[in-house]
């Protein structure tokens, strides 16, 4: 985006925002002209900016949401959906309506201006930050075990009428961004030669493991399959540790980025988000200052994932099928997750100052998509995964 594309972006925040300022949540837009703009976030898909107002007593202060209508972190050369901030802000209300508190309030949408407005969380750090700097997120990420299973439950299948689950589907049904996960996820990793595929040099001797290994290319096809066929409940869609904000001492999660919304597998959003566990545990245990206590901190994330999928198992009360079908799932999701964030156009910042962080993670998702029918506790596999012992 240019510099004056850029100011008149800004300036269209400002005007939205204080002829709203009616809404619950914007009064503090009473003067334009005092209206300040700052951009957060470094997200690959989207512009995210807080507008505030210095001299207004009491909350001053909103996040706003601009889609542009190309994958931000490619380019305009690759165009997406502007629909998906629509899909985002409904998303946003449902699952308030479900669990008050479990996202940012949504506060108003401008469909015309393709822009939504939001609560600002302030004084809110984006848990992955956190478990890198290693704070005990332990509250944080139970409670979004319970808040995520209590979002599948009340929105699957087995408890909506015909016309509920139809309405449900065709409000999330966000074909272009279940596209982009489709290709980005489950296909172009496990392609060789795919131009977007980004990897290390010290990660390139893995590659033949995949693209030489058909158990593995069958793997990652049939949980291609599962994610585009499998119709059980409204999920996030892009749930990991860079997607949820919490209190700086690990407390009070809100799930955010949600624009990747549709009605699908639950074992996707389990298995992304224990992925991203794993990342968290390989980025602790490649640290070389202070190794020891980086390494306690790790084997605490092994047992927290563990954790994670059995307080969403009590919670989740409606998974369709036997339970060692359902970690049979959540394991081919975790294993291409792990795939594709070490090889292909987005990686994660876990492995920012890890030599062999990507490297490690890479083979842990390999080994998950070799024994995915062989998994049916989440002990085993952490244990294939991490190689413990």
């Amino acid at each position: 985006m240019s510099a004056e594309d850029t100011v008149t972006m800004f300036e269209n925040v400002k005007r939205i925002c204080h002829d709203n300022r009616g809404c619950k949540g914007l009064e503090f837009a009473t003067n334009v002209s005092d209206l300040v703009i700052e951009e957060v976030g470094d997200g690959n898909l989207n512009d995210v900016i807080r507008i505030l107002s210095p001299s207004f007593n009491g909350r001053n202060s909103a996040v706003a949401k601009r889609g542009p209508p190309y994958i931000k972190c490619l380019g305009p050369e690759y165009p997406l959906t502007i629909n998906r901030n629509k899909v985002e802000y409904d998303a946003l209300l449902k699952f308030d309506s479900i669990i008050p508190g479990c996202v940012p309030k949504p506060l108003y949408r401008s469909p015309d201006e393709n822009i939504y407005f939001m609560e600002d969380l302030k004084g809110y750090e984006l848990l992955r930050r956190l478990l890198i700097k290693g704070i005990n997120c332990e509250e944080a990420i139970l409670k979004l075990a319970q808040n995520i299973a209590q979002v599948h439950k009340e929105t699957h299948v087995s408890k909506l009428s015909q016309e509920e689950k139809t309405e449900l589907t065709e409000d999330f049904k966000n074909e272009e961004m279940v596209a982009l996960t489709k290709n980005f996820v489950f296909t172009a990793p496990f392609v060789n030669g795919e131009p977007t595929n980004q990897c290390a040099d010290n990660v390139r001797p893995l590659l033949p493991q995949i693209y030489d290994a058909p158990n593995v290319l069958q793997a990652s096809e049939r949980m291609r399959i599962l994610f585009l066929e499998k119709k059980e409940c409204l999920v996030h869609g892009d749930l990991h540790t860079g997607s949820v904000m919490c209190t700086s001492d690990g407390k009070d999660p809100k799930m955010m980025d949600i624009e990747f919304a549709f009605f699908g597998p639950c074992a996707f959003d389990v298995g992304m988000f224990l992925a991203n566990l794993i990342f968290t545990f390989y980025q602790h245990m490649s640290t070389q200052q202070d190794n020891d206590t980086h390494r306690q901190y790790a084997y605490g994330i092994v047992n927290l994932g563990k954790q994670f999928v059995a307080v969403y198992m009590k919670q989740m009360t409606c998974i369709s099928g036997s339970i060692e079908n359902f970690i049979s799932e959540v394991t081919g999701f975790c294993g291409c997750e792990l795939i594709r964030r070490t090889i292909g156009v987005a990686h994660v910042e876990d492995f920012k100052d890890s030599e062999f962080g990507e490297q490690e993670a890479l083979g842990a998702g390999i080994r998950l998509l070799q024994a995915v029918d062989r998994i049916e506790t989440v002990d085993k596999l952490m244990v294939i995964a991490l190689m413990l012992v």
